[in-house]
């Protein structure tokens, strides 16, 4: 079976008493885009940092191309690092940036093919060959990521590691940036690693999405399988704009529970008769109507965002609930209002927070 393009095993990095990151398993597969998803301080930054060689892990090994890197110096790893600030030398022109890393490591001396034609390739796949002779200043936002981008392909890596590059840019510029960025992985084919805490950045661009929390992995899978089979709490809340709505229930046994007076089927299993659990529903699984097995309440605020409406439901429970509808014409405050789930978006979690 042919090497994974990046692999870590057993992998921790523990500063003092903080354990960044811990027991990390994962292999990359080759020509996969993985992003790494979790709040600020959830390890996702240092798993990059570790396989670039800025960081020594504390325990574990970490593989590229089937090769253990933990003892080569970072020039030597084949990793091409993006940061967030674009990291451009002021005094060099966009060519000099780009070319930076070849001169570095020698590369002309090593090589038949000239520096310069090496870098005009690279500018010509971020399409900013006719910006060589400037200066950084003289750059917008999204040029300057381009030539971060230039510099980190010049290099033909192994692995290209993406820490958070968009989150500096505009929020019209990064959508543009963010097709680019797929466009780019797309026609280069190297394993991408990619940072962010944007769950937007990562429902759009990943292969494999990992969701992180206080350095542990919560969950590996597709975008898809995040979304609507997450496998607890933690994960059910983080992916998902409006989060997903939270509220205590008791088994009825079978695949069946109960919430308040409301009783809801699921195609989870719920357990024994009696159990407690939490259920989790989603504000955009929810249907505007009326049925024998509703949930009804009062609107308390109604948020129209252009494309849809975000409707706020006082219902009795010990918190309101969040409702994301395509049409909301008939939603105000103060209003009643009644909200229908099938069985397939009823979620259901133990005491614990995991999925049954």
């Amino acid at each position: 079976m042919a090497s994974a393009a990046v692999e870590y095993r057993s992998v921790s990095k523990i500063y003092g008493d903080f354990v960044a990151v811990h027991n990390l398993d994962l292999p990359i597969r080759h020509r996969e885009f993985l992003v790494l998803l979790g709040p600020s301080g959830c390890g996702k930054s240092t798993i990059l940092k570790l396989l670039a060689g800025i960081e020594d892990p504390t325990s574990g090994e970490i593989f590229v191309n089937g090769n253990l890197v933990n003892y080569l110096l970072p020039r030597d790893r084949n990793v091409a690092m993006v940061f967030q600030n674009y990291a451009l030398y002021p005094h060099m022109t966009v060519a000099e940036n780009i070319a930076y890393p070849l001169k570095a490591r020698r590369w002309a001396t090593r090589n038949r093919t000239n520096v310069g034609d090496k870098v005009l390739q690279a500018a010509k796949l971020v399409e900013i060959s006719d910006q060589l002779g400037k200066r950084p200043e003289a750059l917008s936002g999204g040029q300057r990521q381009r030539v971060a981008l230039a510099r980190a392909l010049v290099r033909d890596p192994e692995v290209f590691a993406m820490d958070e590059p968009l989150s500096n840019l505009d929020a019209q510029l990064r959508d543009s940036m963010r097709q680019q960025l797929i466009a780019l992985h797309r026609r280069v084919g190297k394993a991408t690693i990619y940072v962010t805490h944007d769950q937007h950045e990562a429902m759009t661009m990943a292969d494999r999405v990992v969701v992180l929390k206080d350095g542990i992995i919560q969950q590996v899978g597709t975008p898809f399988e995040v979304y609507n089979e997450p496998i607890n709490t933690f994960v059910a809340g983080f992916v998902g704009h409006p989060k997903m709505n939270f509220v205590p229930g008791i088994s009825l046994g079978g695949k069946s529970v109960r919430v308040g007076k409301l009783d809801l089927q699921s195609n989870c299993r719920t357990g024994p008769e009696g159990k407690p659990l939490m259920v989790g529903l989603r504000p955009t699984d929810a249907k505007f109507e009326a049925s024998l097995n509703c949930i009804r309440g009062t609107v308390a605020a109604s948020e129209f965002t252009g494309a849809d409406t975000i409707v706020t439901l006082s219902t009795g429970l010990p918190e309101d609930l969040r409702f994301r509808l395509i049409d909301a014409s008939s939603c105000h405050p103060g209003q009643a209002a009644a909200f229908s789930y099938a069985a397939e978006h009823v979620h259901i979690f133990d005491q614990n927070g995991n999925r049954t």
